[in-house]
């Protein structure tokens, strides 16, 4: 169990990926036979956003015996140990600080040294090339969706901000339940109300946020929604014919377009009339 959300585990056997442990061995037996296929490694993946280092090393404990047979056996030369490995959600912009670490609230979560320190002594000894998967860890946190407050609405039991992006840009709120820190782009000494961040769409999941502490905003502010650089853009559509965002690089002070904000018409480019209809 990878003790992370049910949408992203993968290594269960209630989950679609994989071949079961226990027919692995006669899968390799049968591709070995096959002239165009050469058997080269073995890949294990358990599941996304993990923060504790506890089912990567009940993993590995469990395959590192067959990878072993596989290797005297079939001759494969590496060994992949999946991805998995996950970023601060909460706290995003705090843990960028060294001193946030040296917290005793943060002696338990998962960092790259803790990850290599528990696990590389239990695979050394297989003598395969091992490989991982860090893809969240390298650019999660990189990545910021800047939207601008459209309308302030407050009703009798809600505070709304309603926002120029949606689900159809960041859809991790909407479809995991994701949190994502929101902060003001400017620094605010407004009061902190409970806020209601949410998008333009005809849909009442399009909310990035319910009931968080946020400074008070008015129209025209911007916000800034943080650790959007991983599974933010690749899973971004054109929903309520949307265009998709243009993407900002930043080093320093420096700043570069790497992609054009969408236009409508490139949505409809595609499109084409049946010839009944014309």
């Amino acid at each position: 169990d990878a003790k992370t959300h049910k949408k992203i585990t993968t290594g269960t056997y209630d989950n679609k990926f994989g071949i079961a442990l226990e027919n692995i061995p006669g899968v390799y037996a049968r591709a070995a036979k096959l002239k165009n296929i050469h058997l080269r490694g073995l890949q294990m993946h358990i599941g996304s956003q993990l923060t504790q280092v506890v089912p990567f090393n009940a993993a590995v404990r469990k395959v590192s015996p067959l990878a072993k047979k596989l290797k005297d056996k079939h001759g494969i030369e590496f060994l992949s140990i999946g991805g998995g490995l996950g970023i601060m959600y909460e706290d995003a912009l705090a843990s960028g600080d060294v001193k946030w670490w040296n917290r005793k609230a943060a002696k338990d979560i998962l960092t790259p040294a803790k990850y290599a320190a528990t696990l590389v002594p239990q695979l050394k000894p297989l003598g395969l090339k091992i490989l991982v998967e860090p893809g969240r860890f390298i650019s999660g946190n990189a990545g910021i969706l800047v939207t601008r407050v459209e309308h302030v609405k407050n009703t009798a039991k809600k505070y709304f901000a309603i926002v120029d992006a949606a689900m159809n840009d960041l859809i991790r709120p909407a479809f995991y339940e994701s949190y994502h820190e929101i902060i003001p782009v400017k620094q605010s000494k407004a009061r902190a109300v409970k806020t209601d961040v949410v998008g333009p769409i005809c849909e009442t999941g399009d909310t990035f946020c319910k009931d968080r502490p946020i400074p008070r905003v008015a129209e025209g502010d911007h916000l800034a929604l943080l650790s959007a650089g991983a599974y933010g853009f690749v899973m971004a559509g054109t929903y309520n014919t949307r265009p998709m965002p243009a993407e900002v690089l930043v080093k320093g002070r420096q700043a570069a377009l790497v992609r054009k904000r969408q236009k409508v018409k490139d949505i409809w480019e595609g499109e084409a009339t049946a010839p009944w209809q014309k």
